[in-house]
């Protein structure tokens, strides 16, 4: 056995290696990556997600500064990631506790 018939096993046995593993990715799916309730503050902004339904998620965007939030989502036929609607103003209630108006006994 001389040097050129032992690299020409060695560039053989590297690919059938590598044409294995190359099967085996494409034969195996990996799943599909998720990210619910992260969030992310900076300034006067906060980013989360939120579920819409089992396909699709929101990015939630507050602007704490202007009392807003936008919507986006995630659009696979385009490719993009597009503004479900237009600012929706926060509106902050603070509720009262219930009072009795008779007494019990």
């Amino acid at each position: 056995m001389n040097s050129k018939d032992f690299a020409i096993g060695v560039l053989t046995v590297t690919a059938v290696i590598l044409l294995t593993g190359l099967i085996i990715i494409h034969a195996v799916s990996p799943k599909q990556a998720m990210a619910i309730g992260q969030n992310a503050e900076g300034g006067d902004y906060l980013v989360t997600t939120s579920q819409y339904n089992d396909y699709t998620e929101l990015l939630m965007v507050f602007d704490t500064a202007q009392m807003k939030m936008n919507a986006y989502v995630f659009n696979p036929q385009t490719g993009q990631v597009e503004l479900l609607q237009p600012p929706i103003p926060i509106l902050r209630q603070i509720q009262e506790p219930a009072r009795p108006t008779g007494r019990t006994r």
